[in-house]
């Protein structure tokens, strides 16, 4: 997943170059905050499931922390550090922006509040929703915000883009999961819609970035915006399978929806970078 938060920035910076004038100091600088701020998340979602008992021992999912032998206490001590490493180099970035960008910074806690703090909020339905705004918009925005100083049309579109590419990531894997889940105590999205209207929520969430992207290159006139919708089809794709799908395991698999985010945010920033 740090490979995809560095192509979220980069995105992000893709966009923010159309709109204004780069520092390139300050551009890295905001790439480089995304390396510790991508492994507290993946730390604290890790330490989150053991606690709760979604990974125990003798269960632990592929390539989670536990099922790496890694000491959970150690876990989540290195998860909050890295967390307030990247949290600060934001704070700093918004405060050189603009003192009064700091309002927003309570968003960087609200991703905190999710992955495992005391009060998990994507255990009580609200995941996605915090994965559209803190986890997709508020990255993106922020990015833009910070590096050229203002958020037009094309900045707003652009952030809804990628809220919705990772609303539709999490979805799935609660639609996916729902049985484990709900096991654990824990309470998602999907247990509070119907199958019809999870079905219309994903196809929501996952066709959602298309639109986006169309009034992007539209905003800025510029057809290389436009080139992730190639990608619809295998959008339209994924939303067909699981229609047809009972969801669940019969669902086309999870891996496909990190797939899209990727080549959604690299598509574009190779297209307005070369």
């Amino acid at each position: 997943m740090t490979v995809v938060i560095l192509l979220q920035a980069l995105f992000a910076l893709s966009v923010a170059r159309h709109l204004g004038t780069l520092s390139t100091g300050r551009a890295l600088l905001t790439l480089a905050l995304f390396v510790p701020e991508s492994i507290a998340r993946r730390l604290l979602n890790d330490y989150d499931d053991f606690k709760r008992g979604v990974d125990v021992p003798e269960n632990a999912r592929r390539g989670s922390a536990l099922a790496l032998g890694l000491s959970m206490r150690r876990v989540r001590a290195v998860g909050l550090v890295c967390f307030a490493a990247g949290a600060g180099t934001m704070g700093w970035l918004l405060y050189t922006t603009s003192p009064w960008s700091l309002v927003a910074f309570p968003l960087s806690f609200a991703v905190l509040v999710y992955s495992g703090g005391p009060v998990p909020l994507g255990h009580r339905g609200l995941g996605e929703a915090l994965d559209f705004v803190a986890g997709g918009f508020y990255v993106v925005a922020a990015v833009i915000w910070v590096n050229v100083h203002r958020m037009p049309l094309a900045g707003v579109t652009a952030a809804a883009t990628a809220g919705f590419l990772f609303a539709a990531t999490m979805f799935h894997n609660d639609l996916r999961d729902a049985t484990e889940d709900i096991r654990a105590g824990k309470r998602t999205l999907a247990h509070a819609l119907s199958p019809l209207a999870s079905k219309v929520c994903y196809a929501v969430f996952v066709l959602g970035p298309f639109p986006c992207l169309a009034v992007t290159a539209y905003s800025v006139h510029s057809w290389r915006f436009a080139v992730p919708l190639v990608l619809l089809p295998y959008a339209l794709w994924l939303v067909v399978g699981v229609a047809r799908s009972r969801l669940g395991g019969t669902m086309p698999s999870w891996g496909h929806l990190p797939r899209l985010l990727t080549a959604v945010f690299a598509l574009l920033s190779l297209a307005v970078w070369i």
